[in-house]
């Protein structure tokens, strides 16, 4: 059912010396790097439309955390892994985060971005979720099946909300905040659970002063904004270590990473230097 004996194919496929840049494959698919991605791409890029994809990554973070633990599917046994990882044996099998979160980042950008009909950019998006479902598989953390429903469930969480949002980010976070709730009763105070929740008020707030955000004015204003901003992730994370065990703290160190991470183009915007004058 889970594709047990394929699974082992693909795991007994992969040289063990290759263990490390599998690691680094799989890691396109995580939190951090997507987050760091997403977060770029708004202060550097098109704003509102990377808001909107910042609104279904939280949205689908409570998804998923939701159908994992409803489904309560283990992971491989521990003899699978290719190499120990850190929290590799924590939470459920099915459906796969990292192949779900990586069809709907990279699958939503391509969407978002008005992109569908370009075949690099859709090529593009298809390999990097198909290379991270592959190496969830090959590190032995995942079934085949996981990522394959996990890609494809991410695919049609994608279309759901192209339609459901309307193009709005506002909206979008607001569906991840209905989504959130649920996710925190079924699945309990776990990190993720409450990252979504955090991440969905703060992405409620911020998004709704998208409109009145400044453009941007040069290459060095989105240097700047990329070191104030990565600074200010820098910081909200090291306090994540101190306050981890008091879960409502959490829920505001999260929102207060994603309003924050919206906000920060108002901070630099105001800053009168004739240098971010400059043509782009």
């Amino acid at each position: 059912m889970r594709l047990e004996e394929t699974s082992a194919a693909v795991r007994d496929a992969t040289p063990a010396e290759y263990a490390e840049f599998v690691v680094w494959i799989t890691e396109l698919g995580g939190t951090t790097v997507l987050m760091v991605l997403l977060a770029v791409l708004f202060w550097c890029g098109d704003r509102r439309r990377t808001a909107l994809v910042t609104s279904y990554a939280v949205a689908g973070l409570a998804l998923v955390l939701t159908l994992k633990t409803l489904f309560g599917l283990p992971r491989p046994p521990a003899d699978a892994l290719l190499v120990s990882l850190e929290g590799a044996r924590e939470g459920y099998g099915f459906p796969s985060g990292h192949a779900f979160a990586a069809a709907v980042v990279y699958g939503g950008l391509v969407s978002v971005y008005d992109r569908r009909g370009d075949p690099l950019a859709v090529a593009g998006a298809g390999t990097l979720v198909a290379a991270v479902s592959l190496s969830r598989v090959a590190l032995g953390v995942h079934y085949l099946s996981d990522v394959i429903a996990g890609a494809v469930l991410g695919i049609a969480f994608v279309i759901a909300m192209d339609r459901l949002t309307g193009g709005d980010p506002t909206t979008g976070f607001a569906i991840a905040l209905v989504l959130a709730v649920p996710a925190v009763v079924v699945a309990g105070g776990t990190e993720d659970s409450l990252l979504g929740l955090g991440g969905s008020i703060g992405g409620l707030l911020g998004s709704r002063q998208l409109t009145a955000l400044p453009d941007l004015r040069s290459r060095l204003e989105g240097a700047i904004l990329v070191a104030v901003g990565g600074g200010f992730v820098v910081v909200l994370r090291g306090l994540e270590a101190i306050v981890g065990a008091v879960e409502p703290l959490l829920v505001v160190l999260y929102a207060l990473l994603i309003a924050g991470i919206l906000l920060v183009p108002a901070l630099v915007g105001g800053l009168e230097f004739d240098a971010l004058e400059s043509p782009r």
